[in-house]
């Protein structure tokens, strides 16, 4: 009996984790704007057709405009959503938020100005002056090791220059240090000992522990034999670098402040010297240069339950297959978010008819998959890497349904009449230009991989992808409303698998195969949307291994 017990124990601790139960109507909640009728028609509507309870929505007090500046998010819109969950006592049951008609689509970048930003650019800027200067006495500090004469001259790069001309200088010297050293040790110099023991002190000093096991790993290769001393220390090196990233990568995940950047400049002083400090302060100039703190209102929404984080660029969706159950409990809840809005209301009404209508029948109709003929290439986030994604869902497609899959593998789109009576698409690539290719299923999902092409879903003569599928009758997509970079698309191998096992409802899928949040990509549907959820094509008794790995969750 205790055998018995004991296996089922261990059954359970390492069985797959679920993320959760199914997605329920009463755990939706509904974003709509005060002042405007038609947004609260919407949500109303909504909440009548899917049994959410009307208490469940939640108005807001901000004009209607597709966009939102960060310091209204920040100051007034944030905070009174969480305030009307936690006043409603709906901060643990919602596990979905659905923003409707008027609520703003984007959140702008946070004001250069702001004296936040400025305080923190400053103090990069004098980080960056004191590393320069640091790096150059430790120049001096080389040519001190068995000095031969008088220094050698060395020009000291411009205060303007890169990292790249601070490494040279370092590297050049360095290189005259190791000439010295053979030299020393040829003619058995009673100071080689000393000499090297300092080496290895200012090597630390530019290099951090990273230069430092990288030359043990290198001693280790050329070795006739295996040095138990130094696979010690090698050890002790791989130990100590995989302790500093994991602060590096906890500090990273909080807001940015001069507090945040000077405990991860101590972290990388140790990790990776003074040249890797110098690097990452440069690299974040770059970025408060670029501002990119932009992003969706939706994919902020998602991390509504987190005290702080950074912002800019993204943050890990947590909620995403490849997160592990006990990294996703050991973070506050991450929602899930879906949009329903289109250039007219009667459209965005009709996502909403057309999805429960739909997930009657089933969704039937063909695939349309658009690649561009681009060498495959295993870099994640590279343009051959997506293309051959594309390449693979069409052919786990054919080999495991019965659907009629069309893959056109050629730089040119789908032309005019070329897509009758489409169910699902992706494809790429034509920026902010829809191809009126496609005759659409009612019921039909699918997604253009381009930059902006959610920008807008209201603005008449806007040609972007998201707002002309949507006026043409596509029940749900998803685009970014800002630049996204490749990476923050959810992967159509990954996407389109989930969707077609009919596990899960639209906002779930999304949430699992959605690399990003608090970045820029936005999902447009009904959120409870399940089209094959009766009708999957996928056996699923027996399911490929491919959706097998998408559908189980890590521990």
């Amino acid at each position: 009996m205790r055998n018995r017990i004991a296996v089922l124990l261990l059954a359970a601790l390492f069985a797959p984790a679920s993320l959760q139960a199914d997605l329920k109507p009463d755990e939706i909640a509904i974003l709509a704007l005060r002042s405007s009728k038609q947004s609260i028609e919407l949500a109303e509507y909504y909440a009548q057709v899917r049994g959410i309870p009307k208490a469940q929505i939640c108005l807001l007090d901000i004009p209607a405009g597709e966009t939102l500046s960060r310091a209204d998010w920040d100051a007034r819109v944030r905070p009174a959503i969480k305030r009307w969950l936690f006043t409603n006592e709906l901060g643990k049951k919602v596990r979905c938020l659905v923003t409707v008609w008027d609520v703003p689509l984007r959140i702008g970048p946070i004001d250069p100005a702001h004296p936040g930003v400025t305080e923190v650019q400053r103090h990069l800027e004098g980080q960056r002056k004191l590393r320069q200067d640091q790096i150059w006495n430790l120049t001096a500090e080389l040519d001190q090791i068995l000095p031969a004469g008088d220094p050698p001259h060395r020009d000291r790069p411009d205060a303007d220059d890169f990292q790249k001309e601070y490494a040279d200088l370092l590297e050049a010297t360095l290189n005259d240090v190791r000439g010295r050293l053979k030299q020393a040790q040829e003619q058995k110099d009673a100071d080689l000992p000393r000499s090297l023991q300092r080496l290895e002190q200012l090597y630390f000093l530019g290099g951090g522990a990273t230069a430092l096991a990288r030359s043990l790993q290198v001693q280790l290769q050329n070795a006739a034999q295996a040095n138990p001393e130094f696979i010690r220390a090698f050890d002790v090196r791989r130990g100590e670098l995989a302790g500093l990233r994991a602060g590096q990568l906890s500090l990273s995940t909080l807001r940015e402040s001069i507090e945040r950047d000077q405990q991860t400049l101590v972290l990388l002083q140790q990790s990776d010297g003074l040249l890797g400090t110098l690097t990452w302060i440069e690299q974040n100039q770059e970025l408060w240069r670029k501002n990119e703190t932009h992003s969706s209102f939706d994919n902020e929404l998602a991390l509504l339950h987190f005290p702080s984080y950074a912002l800019l660029r993204w943050q890990q969706n947590a909620l995403h297959y490849t997160v592990g159950s006990l990294t996703r409990e050991s973070l506050p809840s991450t929602l899930m978010v879906s949009r329903l809005e289109a250039p007219t209301f009667e459209q965005a009404k009709g996502l909403i008819d057309a999805a429960v209508e739909i997930e009657k029948t089933g969704l039937t109709g063909k695939v349309y998959i658009d690649a561009r003929g681009l060498p495959a290439d295993k870099s994640p986030g590279s343009y051959g890497d997506y293309d051959q994604s594309l390449r693979e869902l069409a052919k786990l497609l054919k080999e495991n349904t019965q659907l009629e899959v069309v893959i056109d593998d050629k730089e040119a789109l789908f032309q005019p009449g070329d897509c009758p009576d489409a169910a699902l698409y992706c494809g790429w690539y034509s920026l902010s230009k829809y191809v009126d290719a496609f005759t659409w299923k009612r019921g039909a999902v699918g997604y253009h991989l381009a930059s902006g092409e959610a920008a807008t879903l209201r603005k008449s003569d806007s040609n972007v992808w998201c707002k002309r599928m949507l006026e043409k009758g596509v029940c749900a997509t998803l685009g970014p409303t800002y630049e996204p970079y490749l990476t923050a698309f959810p992967r159509p191998l990954d996407f389109f698998p989930t969707l077609l096992s009919g596990k899960y409802p639209l906002a779930e899928v999304f949430a699992r195969t959605n690399p990003c949040n608090s970045w820029v990509v936005v999902l447009v549907g009904d959120p409870l949307y399940n089209p094959f959820k009766n009708h999957p094509p996928f056996d699923m008794k027996n399911p490929p291994e491919a959706l097998t790995r998408l559908l189980q969750d890590r521990r």
